[in-house]
């Protein structure tokens, strides 16, 4: 279940009762830290700083490994790596060891159509048809390779380019350039252009044009089963099922090989600080030796805004966002991988960079306030100024006060809702769970033994009405009475709709379709929207380009979802 793959997580190696030994040792890890330059001068301070800062997140967050890199000016330099590669052989993190980047890779991508732009055999402004002949692209308005490069095309986000379904063709959920929509798929078909264009393999490009001249040595530019023994083992959430809650149970990530530029590069610490010194050479105009100066002043200007970013007020580039950090905009990225996490910030004004990674994927963590909090800090020990202040770790509670009180069922069964230290506690009968914040108005039970699926409030006119768990409506109650209408019964047609969907392939996983009265939803939390084609559109916006359609009927039921150009099977799962 993938309700969120863009925002908290944790370890548990062989369950959750070993995550809380695992959590109390690392948190007094201080990390293995390496000097480059001066770092014991002006920037001690700030160095420290950042140390402790990320050793409180491998703490509170049950990581277990990270590594950090730092790039000041004045070639000062750090790479730190705190916890182990492997927690349950004790095997510990090593400076040479690869991390899977993630979408971060996006920005080499995008630096190999510079380049191809550079060249002369392309520009930003092409149609990509003319690119991708053959491409099941969909009919209408053009999209152009500055589309893909900045998530404005309006395509899916994790289609196939020949997805299965209806017509066998691609669709948009908006006029290119209208929106902004993060899209895998865009970054895949930019891969393929640069293939095409090279005459080879899109791991040879990036290696040629970004990797040697930047004397990354020890990156990849695909993430292949050859080179598995080079890298830390991963971790994925232990129950692939449900929400991951803050510091939940691990086991270890799946491997699939990763060709794609959407995210197929695999780096280290000390290469990933090599290459946040270019883009700071970038962002201060000097593009040596990957682009022209006037290249690079392109490559990083943000073209969009990118609403839809995890930081208000973000704007997107090509293949980079750009976001507000301390009253200054930053080149930024994060990276999500199968069993992986990265982020990187970069501040080119005061010649600052961040780059950190984890080895835990499929979880809603990111090291983006580890990196923010570097450069921030950093920027201070160069600019002066007040000191950095850090995101709270773990982030501030939400205020629960509009969830509390006792809501009812149709069958009179009592559900009580009160204040935990994570959030709120539930209870039915003589059983009570703790949950943790996973959507808006969504929580997800800490314990592995409580059920799978989110426990979901919703509101009329603001306020907090009825309650959703797994499959049966409660609603506000008094003295044990409803005091809200239940909600209307579900059709039948709808009801023929819900059940667990699943594909074996784990970058696309399961998904839930539930009836919530007279509508549904993946998840608990994602409304479904009926649309003329047959297909049901995804998500609260008019113009998501997301799509399930249901089909392979049996005794009225589908037996198949295809959901953004993906087959899902219907399985028999509660």
């Amino acid at each position: 279940m993938h309700m969120d793959r863009r925002a908290l997580m944790g370890l548990g190696l062989a369950g959750a009762g070993l995550a809380a030994t695992a959590v109390a040792a690392q948190a007094q890890d201080a990390g293995v830290l390496t000097v480059e330059g001066d770092g014991a001068g002006r920037f001690a301070a700030a160095i420290a700083d950042i140390r402790a800062y990320a050793a409180l997140h491998m703490g509170v967050y049950g990581l277990p490994g990270l590594t950090l890199s730092l790039a000041a000016p004045g070639g000062v330099g750090a790479q730190i790596r705190f916890g182990w590669s492997d927690p349950a052989s004790r095997a510990p993190l090593t400076g040479d060891q690869l991390f899977q980047i993630g979408s971060i890779s996006k920005s080499f991508t995008a630096l190999c159509v510079f380049h191809l732009m550079e060249a002369g055999k392309l520009s930003l402004d092409q149609d990509v048809a003319t690119l991708l002949p053959g491409a099941p692209l969909p009919p209408g308005a053009t999209i152009t390779v500055q589309n893909l490069l900045n998530h404005s095309s309006g395509l899916p986000d994790d289609a196939p380019l020949f997805p299965r379904g209806g017509d066998g063709r691609l669709w948009r959920g908006f006029e290119p350039g209208s929106q902004w929509s993060y899209s895998n798929l865009g970054f895949l078909m930019l891969g393929t252009i640069v293939e095409r264009l090279e005459g080879r393999p899109l791991a040879e490009v990036i290696h040629q044009r970004i990797l040697a001249p930047l004397g990354m040595n020890a990156t990849r530019g695909s993430i292949l089963t050859g080179d598995r023994g080079r890298y830390a083992q991963g971790h994925s959430p232990l129950y692939g099922d449900r929400g991951y809650p803050r510091a939940g149970p691990l086991g270890p990530g799946p491997w699939t090989d990763v060709t794609q530029g959407a995210g197929c590069v695999a780096s280290t610490a000390q290469d990933m600080a090599r290459y946040c010194r270019w883009l700071i050479a970038a962002g201060q105009g000097r593009g040596a030796p990957i682009l022209s100066d006037a290249g690079a002043a392109r490559f990083i200007k943000a073209t969009i805004d990118a609403p839809g970013w995890a930081v208000g007020g973000s704007k997107y580039a090509n293949g980079l966002a750009v976001v507000p950090v301390g009253g200054r905009m930053l080149l930024h990225h994060t990276g999500g991988m199968l069993a992986f996490n990265s982020a990187l910030h970069v501040d080119p004004q005061a010649g600052v960079g961040a780059f950190a990674s984890t080895n835990v994927g499929l979880a809603p963590y990111r090291p983006r306030d580890i990196t923010a909090f570097a450069c921030a800090r950093l920027r201070e020990a160069v600019e002066g100024g007040p000191k950095a202040a850090a995101a709270p770790a773990p982030p501030k509670p939400a205020d629960v006060t509009p969830y509390l009180g006792g809501y009812v069922s149709r069958a009179g069964a009592i559900l009580t809702v009160a204040a935990a230290p994570r959030g709120i506690s539930v209870g039915v009968g003589e059983a009570a769970h703790e949950m943790e914040v996973v959507d808006e108005d969504a929580f997800i039970a800490l314990s592995p033994e409580a059920t799978a699926h989110p426990l979901v409030f919703r509101r009329a006119d603001k306020a907090v009405v009825r309650v959703w768990w797994d499959g049966t409506e409660y609603v506000r109650a008094a003295g044990g009475r409803a005091t809200t209408p239940f909600s209307p019964p579900t059709p039948h047609d709808l009801a023929a709709l819900v059940g667990t969907y699943e594909c074996d392939d784990p970058w696309h996983g399961s998904f839930r379709v539930t009836a919530q009265g007279d509508r549904l939803f993946v998840d608990e939390v994602n409304p479904l929207t009926p649309l003329a084609d047959g297909t049901w559109r995804q998500g609260e916006k008019a113009w998501s380009p997301e799509r399930i359609r249901f089909d392979a009927p049996l005794d009225g039921r589908p037996t198949r979802a295809i959901a953004s150009g993906v087959d899902h099977l219907r399985r028999p799962v509660p």
